[in-house]
């Protein structure tokens, strides 16, 4: 008898191993939700991790929670790293794709575990509502008790997916709903570079705009032609002070130049000089491509404000406007703007 329950016992165990075997090796748990906000501004609570605690199923399970985010504000190379108790484990997650307002994938490292697991958010606006769906997929390799745990993970995790999703869509209807998915933008890496210029103040009138900046750039060019300095760069304008109420903008009109070791004089044919030298700022930057007429450029920066905000971003700088094609010889439908915005 004895005999025949150790032999029981080990055709249980070979079976056991042996349908953990022919059990999938990959498993995928997803779930989606439906918002009524555009899906840019659901897109960026998804795309970075500067809000992730805010609608994230697991946040609030360990109060003393420890977090790390680092690398880029948002898009790939975002990096979470968390630790805490039981109940969250630690481990960390790191956007590896990014598809403008469309998809964003992420893979995730778990403590104690040799295979990380790749989320996926899928983001699809149709009307008024944007569709969000939250899948995470898992290999499991040729372990056959981790292919018994698989058939468990949709009952564990569905739940927590289905938790985050209803805190995502409450954030996300209670948010700001400025649409700046027409928004042409890059997040950049800027690299400082000499440039010449001439300060002043004029009215937030766009024509009044133009009239001074064409007077600046007219001394720069004189100061650049005694220094024996060469362009290397579209014409630029950094703003200082932008006041509608007040209706006054002050600038720095200026011109990228190939070197900036002269010495600036204080006079040029007997005049004073006005010109100056500095670097342009040096770091991480929006870099926004804006087509059409100057005056028709506050729309724009509206939607710059809404993405600063979707992905709290801080201002590090005065921004600035460079102007890349010609306005003397270029229609007004087709001047090209890139405007600069110095974040962290």
């Amino acid at each position: 008898m004895l005999r025949n329950i150790v032999l029981g016992i080990a055709l249980l165990v070979v079976l056991f191993f042996a349908v953990g075997f022919v059990l999938p090796d990959r498993v995928r748990v997803e779930r989606s939700i439906k918002i009524e906000a555009p899906d840019a501004q659901v897109f960026a609570l998804v795309n970075g991790f500067r809000q992730f605690d805010k609608w994230s199923p697991w946040a609030d399970k360990d109060s003393q929670m420890k977090v790390q985010i680092s690398g880029p504000p948002y898009g790939v190379g975002a990096h979470y790293g968390w630790s805490g108790n039981k109940d969250v484990g630690s481990g960390t997650q790191e956007i590896v794709a990014s598809t403008k307002d469309a998809q964003v994938k992420t893979k995730l490292t778990f403590a104690g575990f040799d295979r990380p697991a790749l989320a996926v958010f899928d983001v699809e606006q149709s009307g008024p509502m944007t569709r969000v769906a939250w899948s995470l997929e898992i290999n499991l390799g040729m372990n056959p008790i981790a292919h018994y745990f698989g058939l468990l993970m949709d009952r564990q995790v569905g739940p927590d997916y289905e938790r985050g999703l209803a805190r995502l869509k409450t954030l996300a209807e209670g948010g700001d709903k400025t649409d700046f998915s027409a928004l042409k933008v890059d997040l950049v890496d800027n690299k400082a570079l000499p440039y010449a210029y001439v300060s002043g103040t004029t009215t937030t009138d766009s024509d009044a705009i133009a009239k001074a900046l064409m007077a600046a750039y007219g001394k720069v060019g004189v100061f650049m032609s005694a220094a024996g300095l060469k362009q290397a760069g579209a014409p630029l304008a950094v703003s200082r002070r932008w006041d509608m109420q007040a209706k006054v903008y002050d600038y720095d009109a200026g011109i990228p130049v190939d070197r900036g070791d002269v010495q600036v004089p204080a006079t040029i044919n007997g005049k004073p000089n006005e010109a100056k030298l500095a670097q342009t700022y040096a770091g991480a930057a929006l870099k926004v491509e804006y087509r059409g007429a100057y005056k028709g450029m506050g729309k724009t920066y509206e939607m710059i404000d809404a993405l600063k905000k979707a992905y709290v971003l801080q201002d590090n700088g005065p921004s600035w406007e460079q102007y890349v094609s010609d306005p003397g010889n270029t229609p007004e439908t087709q001047l090209l703007t890139e405007i600069y915005v110095p974040v962290k």
